[in-house]
């Protein structure tokens, strides 16, 4: 109706006020028993100015409403205005961030990400495209080792602490107690180098977390750490083509209780991954076509009850195609000390390769 011209607008309000008027005074003449009208004689001079009153309430009701329509086209307009200024400082918020992020000083990306978050936090009909903004970081190029020269060596550890600082940012953002909670949001970290993560306490409750091709490396005592971590229903997070190159990576604790976890191609190639007294109680986790060729993959205490974690083949119907098994050429997947192995993973291999370290007593060609 905004977009109606004034006169257009007031002429259809009055049509409507005439038809509620009408349909209220049939409603009243039928309560009241549907009396007849009663005509006697001429009209007298008090009928005449009774007749004249009831006009002047006529058009002073029809100047009403028009005047109604007026301040309602302009409190919209008003309304409308302010939105539009509201959205305006938003967007200006939001290339002033993007310029920072894109800073040639450290300090200045620093304080882009910061801001960044900030308004995550407070534009929530365009969280997400923040969000994108502040992963799109991280995907950018970045050596995973430090360079030898020491003036770039400096640049590289400024780097680090402006990645560090960003993913901090966004595991915060995805604890229960977080004032403005990302949960359910998409994080897209395809590519991304990453070597010291604290995705401690997060819950991955739904959106796609994408560690497509990630690089995990870990310098000194840093660590990826996604401790005390849920991967509930409706999450899907991706760490398909990822390499566990070195350092630690750590699902201590974590409860994996729906939804769908994926490694699959993944390489472990050096990295030690802990999956210590992990619960594994519903949804799927796979490692089809996992590489394990050096490193450590330990699930010491972990308790395998309901979820399907699948280290076998993988046939695709819809697509006729096969998803390999898992190859173990070297390193250590030690299950040895789990807690519980009432739903084992399945493997779908007769002999267990070397490296591959079972429950005792636990025989692979019964397991599925």
């Amino acid at each position: 109706m905004m977009r109606w011209s004034l006169s257009l607008h007031a002429a259809v309000a009055l049509l409507l006020s005439a038809f509620s008027v009408c349909i209220v005074a049939v409603v009243l003449w039928l309560l009241l028993g549907a009396p007849r009208v009663n005509v006697a004689g001429p009209l007298k001079p008090a009928d005449i100015y009774d007749g004249i009153k009831i006009a002047l309430a006529v058009v002073a009701g029809a100047g009403g409403v028009v005047a109604l329509v007026v301040g309602y086209r302009r409190q919209h307009l008003n309304e409308v205005s302010e939105q539009r200024e509201h959205g305006k400082a938003f967007t200006d918020r939001f290339g002033a961030a993007a310029d920072q992020l894109g800073a040639d000083q450290p300090a200045a990306r620093m304080a882009g990400a910061y801001a960044m978050a900030r308004l995550a936090d407070e534009w929530r009909q365009e969280r997400q495209t923040c969000i994108d903004v502040l992963c799109g970081y991280l995907r950018m190029p970045h050596a995973p080792e430090p360079p030898a020269d020491e003036p770039a060596s400096v640049a590289w550890r400024c780097e680090r602490e402006i990645r560090k600082t960003v993913l901090r940012l966004i595991a915060a953002h995805l604890r229960d107690d977080s004032p403005e909670s990302w949960q359910g949001y998409d994080l897209d970290f395809s590519g991304a180098v990453i070597d010291e993560a604290y995705f401690r306490g997060a819950r991955f409750t739904g959106g796609d977390i994408v560690f497509v091709n990630a690089l995990f490396v870990g310098h000194d005592r840093d660590q990826v750490v996604f401790d005390e971590a849920e991967f509930g229903s409706g999450s899907r997070v991706y760490f398909r083509l990822a390499e566990f190159r070195s350092g630690t990576v750590r699902f201590d604790r974590a409860v994996f209780n729906g939804g769908w976890v994926s490694f699959d191609s993944a390489r472990f190639t050096g990295a030690r991954t802990n999956f210590r007294d992990t619960t594994f109680s519903a949804g799927e986790v796979r490692f089809e076509d996992a590489e394990f060729s050096d490193g450590v993959v330990d699930f010491a205490g972990s308790t395998f009850g309901g979820t399907v974690m699948d280290f076998g083949e993988h046939r695709l119907q819809s697509l006729h195609a096969t998803i390999p098994a898992a190859r173990f050429t070297g390193g250590t997947v030690d299950f040895s000390r789990t807690a519980t192995f009432t739903h084992p993973p399945r493997f779908g291999l007769q002999t267990p390769p070397e490296g591959l370290l079972l429950p005792p007593g636990t025989d692979i060609s019964d397991l599925p």
